[in-house]
């Protein structure tokens, strides 16, 4: 599973940066991860 990590945070379910790691929107594949990540100018990081 991946997530896209922007600054000093995640990007969540709602679409808003959170802190909070159980409320990150997770990706299963990681080439899906690394297009949404390159949209908004975050990185994939393995969880």
């Amino acid at each position: 599973m991946y997530a896209v990590k922007v600054l000093h945070g995640y990007i969540g379910k709602d679409g808003q940066r959170t802190r909070d790691k159980r409320r990150v929107l997770i990706f299963l594949s990681k080439n899906y991860a690394e297009k949404f990540a390159d949209k908004i100018g975050g990185r994939v990081k393995k969880i």
